[in-house]
């Protein structure tokens, strides 16, 4: 009999054990699909074949998981060929390894390329030997185009930097560890290099290395600080001001100080013109102002020596000729002054060059006092030379002030200024020679440029000799200089002689006699009115009035005068005035006296007026001649 024996066993708990173990991967599969990066497994000993993909390949690079199952995990076909040995070696690296990643291009199933992280780790056995390859991909396509992009806006910024103008230097824990090509410059260095490793307050004026150390701590505690301006220095020694400004920014990955810097020197020179400008503006209205009120009481003065000339005792005569040389010394100061301080014009005419010496020497002597003696030396008879009387008085009281300064103090009986003129051909030479310290060889070049000087802070802008240059040769002159270290300096000033046969200079006019005159007399000083009646008493009919209103009033009611002496300057109405409310017939018979034309109107109606004009104080002779030649002929 047969019989069927059946053994039955519980493998309820296995099943289910599979179950959870199918579950739990589903799961496992599924959290791995649910994440950016793709999981991939591949086996080491079946020639690196994937065995498993997760299902997000889909979403991330477009394939299908199965499309992949069975690959050698190299990829050939999707990598980017010029990324493919790099993968390949770098892989089998990691093979030798335990793990690594690699970025490259993989292929999207769109035909793009992404770029790709692929990390991996190695399974090995107990001998070591690798049996699983276990990885995952991440996208990095927008994370390394970012680093791209930040690597070419550095790259460009770095461009930037280096073709910029502005010195730009960086700067961490006070040493400096970069430098573009304009701030190599700037420093006067040759190469970046050079600069690079130096200490930042090498680079500063001692005096201002504790406020530029101030400035660098601040930025520091605060990421920036505001534009500011300190003396800086340059390879050579020399310094110069720079303004600048520094920003805590990152810098080849490391945070450091950025520092722009500007040379601004020339500008502080230019605002330092600006202000010498502003002063002698000032300087320039006070001086017309003060020679007008300071001309006025000399006019009345010089007159009434006149007059006590021809009536005092002979014994006295002594004094009043001493009284009036004095006059004429101040008159002389307040017309210099007033020329160097106030604008003219640029005429040239026939000038006495001995005589504008002369005065720059009065003028000068104050400087000169203390420093040395004067030693003059003029060629008799002297041509007068075409040149702008003031002007030239500019430029011989510059120089007779540059050769006293040259000159230490205090040692007069030992040094000398020597002021020479002579006659050369169709040429005036004048030499002002000191016994200074010279001008070294070196400097020779520049001492006509525009703000060089030697001279201690304070005592000279520079200015002087440039100047002095720009108007010699205005003149159709020429200026040169010869020095020597230790001996002195000499600077030669040669002008073109006067080419009319009857030029003369101004002040040699011959004084004339007139009698007869009616003569209307408007000077609001009363003084002078009654000092020019006395002188003229005898000889003229004055009438003196201290109003131009006065004077419209007596013209109004029919009066008539051979000669109207009108003071330019008067309160409530001025000369100018007077002289635009006069008609035709009587415009022709005014002349004006003046103290100084203070004002621009005054300045410009002078120079455009064809009327004789008396400039405070004048002499009789001067006074009686314009009179000759402007009262009416009989």
């Amino acid at each position: 009999m047969r019989a069927f024996v059946t053994n039955y066993r519980d493998i309820t708990a296995r099943r289910e054990a599979e179950a959870a173990m199918l579950e739990t991967r589903r799961r496992l599969e599924y959290l791995i699909s649910a994440t950016s990066a793709v999981t991939y497994t591949a086996r080491a000993h079946d020639d690196f074949k994937v065995t498993f993909i997760s299902a997000n390949l889909t979403s991330v690079l477009g394939y299908a998981p199965e499309d992949f199952y069975g690959d050698r995990m190299f990829w050939r076909s999707h990598i980017h060929p010029d990324d493919y040995p790099m993968v390949e070696r770098e892989l089998r690296l990691v093979l030798a390894r335990t793990d690594g990643a690699i970025d490259y291009r993989f292929r999207h199933a769109d035909g793009r390329y992404r770029w790709m992280r692929d990390t991996a780790r190695i399974v090995r056995d107990e001998s070591g030997s690798p049996i699983e390859v276990v990885g995952y991909w991440i996208d990095i396509t927008e994370q390394y185009e970012a680093q791209q992009s930040l690597k070419r806006s550095e790259a460009n910024f770095r461009a930037l930097i280096e073709r910029s103008p502005t010195a730009t230097y960086v700067q961490r824990e006070g040493t400096v560890v970069y430098a573009n090509p304009a701030a190599v410059a700037l420093f006067g260095y040759s190469t970046a290099t050079e600069m690079v490793g130096l200490h930042i307050l090498d680079l500063v004026h001692p005096e201002d290395r504790e406020y530029v150390q101030s400035r660098a701590d601040h930025a520091v505690d605060h990421g920036a600080v505001p534009a500011s301006e300190a003396r800086m220095l340059r390879r050579d020694g020399t310094w110069f001001v720079a303004e600048a400004e520094a920003i805590r920014l990152e810098f080849d990955g490391v945070i450091a100080n950025v520092v722009l810097a500007r040379d601004v020197t020339e500008r502080r020179e230019m605002f330092a013109r600006m202000a010498l400008a502003d002063r002698m503006l000032t300087v320039g209205t006070l001086a017309a102002g003060v020679a007008h009120e300071i001309n006025n009481p000399l006019s009345y003065v010089a007159t009434n020596l006149e007059i006590l000339a021809r009536v005092q005792p002979s014994d006295l005569l002594p004094l009043i000729g001493d009284a009036r040389e004095g006059v004429a010394r101040v008159s002389a100061i307040v017309r210099d002054l007033r020329a160097l301080a106030m604008p003219e014009d640029d005429a040239r005419g026939p000038v006495d060059v001995a005589a504008v010496v002369a005065s720059s020497i009065k003028m000068a002597n104050n400087e000169i006092r203390h420093r040395a003696t004067v030693v003059e030396s003029y060629e008799p008879d002297l041509p007068v030379v075409l040149a702008n009387a003031s002007r030239l008085g500019q430029v011989f009281l510059n120089l007779l002030l540059n050769a006293a300064q040259a000159i230490p103090e205090a040692r007069a009986d030992q040094n000398q200024i020597r002021v020479r003129a002579r006659h050369e051909g169709e040429r005036v030479v004048v030499e002002i020679e000191d016994t200074g310290v010279g001008i070294p060889p070196a400097l020779m070049k520049r001492i006509f440029d525009p703000f060089f000087t030697t001279k201690a802070p304070g005592v000279g802008m520079g200015l002087g000799l440039a100047i002095s240059h720009q108007i010699v040769r205005g003149m159709e002159g020429e200026i040169t200089v010869t020095s020597t270290v230790g001996s002195g300096t000499t600077f030669r000033v040669a002008l073109p002689v006067a080419k009319s046969a009857g030029a003369v200079a101004q002040n040699a006019a011959a004084p004339r006699t007139t009698s007869g005159a009616r003569i209307l007399l408007v000077d609001d000083e009363p003084a002078v009115g009654r000092a020019l009646v006395a002188l003229l008493d005898g000889d003229h009919d004055v009438v003196p009035v201290v109003r131009a209103r006065d004077a419209l009033d007596r013209l109004a009611a029919g009066e008539t005068y051979d000669v109207i002496l009108c003071d330019l300057m008067m309160p409530e109405v001025s000369g100018i005035e007077l002289y635009a409310s006069l008609p035709d017939s009587a415009r022709d018979r005014i002349v004006f006296m003046t103290g100084g034309a203070f004002t621009q109107q005054a300045r410009e109606f002078l120079a455009t007026c064809d009327r004789p004009q008396l400039e405070k104080p004048f002499s009789e002779a001067q006074l009686r001649d314009v009179l000759e030649r402007v009262r009416p002929t009989t």
